[in-house]
């Protein structure tokens, strides 16, 4: 279900519970083209030089693209060997546009007692690298490393990618110091409400973040209530303020050119209920700036849609 809403400035916003999820604009590398790009992309020349420091292969689930400027790493078959390598090479990087890093495989929990180099290389067959602590960290640290760095990272994409509570710390200081950043996704990652909590603590003051996908990340109506609501708030003030501001100089501000949160997804939170939707809808129900929510699989029942509509309708 797809339903418009047209406020006093024009303003439309989707409520979507069955459409299609939402995709940056940016594409997933096509294989045809990940080796003539990863030759000559900047991180795949760094990338092949510490191949050859640790005399290893570079793997073709490490793919970047002179195209879209963009890095792409499917980890579920990838070794600690091609972790440590891929992670190294990714560290220095401060100009690609998209950095997705994505493990297809569901993986159920987290290995904690992996947490060495050595000790992933010696871990049995059937405990995949990309779900040992030692993996995860060494992902956390090295996107830190690019969000405090770069010059041009607009799309970060981190899915299914289990952090600890220490990895999602370093991740989130990455994200508080970072200026470039457009769309951020944690999809699947499952995250929890307690680090929920804390990014959203962040992202009310990241005007630069256009939109956010928190799909399957284990959040309840509390991330709701205690964080997104937040940030939807704090936001819409700064953003009346600086309407105010345009106003002193006998200017018309446009809502559609301002910075700050216009997409939110939230998928497969099934926790979030409708009681997280109601207060949701509630912060919304006066804003000119968010435009879309996604709530697919996110425990509504038919009260939580008929709620929807009403504010979707005033």
């Amino acid at each position: 279900m797809s339903v418009g809403h047209s406020s006093k400035s024009n303003d439309s916003r989707i409520f979507s519970s069955l459409g299609k999820k939402f995709r940056p604009s940016l594409t997933t590398i096509r294989s045809s083209e990940s080796f003539e790009g990863s030759v000559k992309h900047n991180y795949g020349l760094i990338y092949t030089a510490v191949c050859c420091k640790y005399k290893t292969r570079p793997v073709p689930w490490v793919k970047c693209s002179i195209k879209t400027n963009s890095i792409e790493i499917l980890g579920d078959r990838m070794k600690a060997e091609d972790w440590q390598a891929a992670m190294e090479a990714l560290m220095t990087d401060t100009g690609t546009h998209h950095v997705r890093i994505k493990n297809k495989r569901y993986i159920e929990q987290l290995a904690k007692t992996y947490e060495t180099f050595t000790s992933v290389v010696e871990a049995p067959k059937n405990i995949l690298a990309a779900s040992t602590l030692y993996v995860v960290r060494l992902i956390a640290t090295s996107v830190y490393e690019i969000l405090i760095n770069t010059t041009a990272l607009v799309c970060l994409e981190l899915e299914n990618v289990l952090f600890d509570e220490q990895a999602l710390g370093t991740l989130i200081s990455g994200i508080d110091t970072n200026k470039t950043l457009q769309h951020l996704s944690l999809a699947y990652s499952r995250i929890g409400d307690e680090a929920c909590l804390s990014l959203c603590r962040v992202l009310r003051d990241k005007p630069n973040i256009r939109s956010v996908d928190l799909s399957g990340c284990s959040l309840s109506r509390a991330s709701a209530k205690s964080g997104l609501l937040d940030v939807i708030k704090k936001q819409q003030v700064k953003r009346h303020e600086e309407c105010w501001a345009h106003s002193l100089r006998y200017r018309i501000a446009n809502p559609d050119i301002m910075h700050g949160l216009r997409r939110l997804t939230l998928n497969d939170n099934t926790a979030i209920g409708d009681a997280g939707v109601a207060d949701l809808f509630e912060s919304l129900k006066d804003d000119l700036y968010v435009k879309a929510v996604d709530l697919q699989n996110c425990g509504l029942t038919d009260r939580g849609a008929q709620l929807a509509l009403s504010y979707v309708d005033d």
